[in-house]
């Protein structure tokens, strides 16, 4: 076993064989570099680092997947008359002025909404194109979260770690340019 007091020679040699910028961390009969080095007593050696476990990698994956999901979802998307808005607030929004057209619809009463569309325009839709225009807010959800889905198979049917390396998190989103 090592003395645990490092003589001044063995400090002066530890610190004239570390890295530049680190600082070595005794460690009983060792000193660890933050890094990728080991100090063994008569110099550095290369200290291999584990990546992530297969688990650890799925998580990271996933996490981007479902930030790119909610990116394309809250993008946007088109519809018959130009190009809406799809953020958790327009889609509220959405719902509710598709709800009052098919209420006017029901009653055969007319309905008549000016909407604001995603490059600001004021365009005027009558309870067809709101409920269009829902509808396609709808399925560009729908479209965005099966998407997700499908990349989350694909990643729990990974086999190892490293075939998630290059994982497309941001390719095949409808509707949304991603990044």
């Amino acid at each position: 076993m090592v003395d645990a007091v490092v003589s001044i020679l063995d400090l002066e040699t530890l610190l004239l064989n570390t890295p530049e910028g680190s600082h070595p961390v005794p460690c009983g009969d060792a000193a660890i570099v933050p890094g990728e080095w080991l100090w063994d007593g008569s110099g550095f050696v290369e200290r291999e680092v584990p990546g992530p476990t297969l688990a650890e990698r799925r998580a990271e994956v996933w996490g981007g997947v479902r930030a790119a999901r909610d990116q394309a979802e809250w993008w946007g998307c088109s519809t018959p008359l130009g190009r809406a808005d799809s953020d958790p607030d327009s889609q509220r929004k959405v719902a509710g002025a598709v709800q009052m057209a098919m209420i006017a619809q029901a009653a055969g009463a007319p309905f008549s909404i000016d909407w604001t569309m995603q490059d600001n325009r004021s365009v005027t839709h009558d309870a067809v194109a709101m409920i269009t225009l829902g509808v396609a807010v709808g399925q560009h959800v729908a479209a965005c979260h099966a998407v997700a889905l499908a990349k989350r198979a694909a990643i729990e049917a990974a086999a190892d770690a490293a075939t998630l390396v290059d994982f497309d998190i941001e390719g095949g989103w409808p509707d949304a340019p991603i990044g």
